[in-house]
């Protein structure tokens, strides 16, 4: 079933090749997101495993809400289209799966242009408490949780869901640069 997966890939990033010219990024988030749908239906115990762990937390969320579709963003759509996706090496089905994880996870969580005050190595991505909506800063590196007033904060037993773009732009966050 593996194979499967692989297939699918090359499908995926043939569908990308085929329509590169006239893609932009909410075009290119619905693509990865349908093949995730695709993926689903996979009928594999370890697939739908992978597929729960790394593509189950999209199904929670309202993409439309979240999705910060502005002119200044964080990313190079045209590096992630041909780096991360065209010249790819895609080799296990695992990979696949873990890569397309880490594309929406690019695409849909804000990064912003504040740097990180335990590490100083990356800028923070901003998520909202699933219960109280109070905005809370990550870094992806060091996991370093802070919130708006740079004061450190505790995970555990909180739910973070990606903070909508209405949300970032009422509070004027600027993205990272690229």
């Amino acid at each position: 079933m593996s194979h499967i997966v692989l297939k699918k890939w090359e499908q995926l990033k043939q569908r990308i090749i085929q329509d590169k010219e006239n893609l932009d990024a909410h075009a290119l988030l619905r693509k990865l997101l349908d093949w995730t749908q695709e993926i689903k239906k996979i009928k594999d115990v370890h697939i739908q495993n992978l597929y729960k762990l790394h593509f189950s937390y999209y199904e929670k969320l309202d993409i439309e809400e979240i999705f910060y579709n502005d002119n200044i963003v964080w990313y190079s759509l045209e590096e992630i289209i041909q780096y991360d996706i065209i010249q790819a090496k895609v080799d296990s089905y695992q990979w696949a799966i873990e890569h397309v994880d880490h594309i929406l996870f690019n695409l849909l969580i804000f990064k912003t242009d504040k740097d990180c005050p335990c590490c100083h190595d990356d800028n923070l991505r901003v998520f909202v408490e699933s219960d109280s909506k109070k905005l809370i800063f990550e870094c992806e590196l060091c996991l370093c949780l802070i919130d708006e007033n740079n004061n450190k904060q505790n995970s555990e037993e909180k739910l973070f869901i990606p903070a909508p773009a209405s949300l970032i732009k009422r509070k004027r966050i600027k993205p990272s640069p690229i």
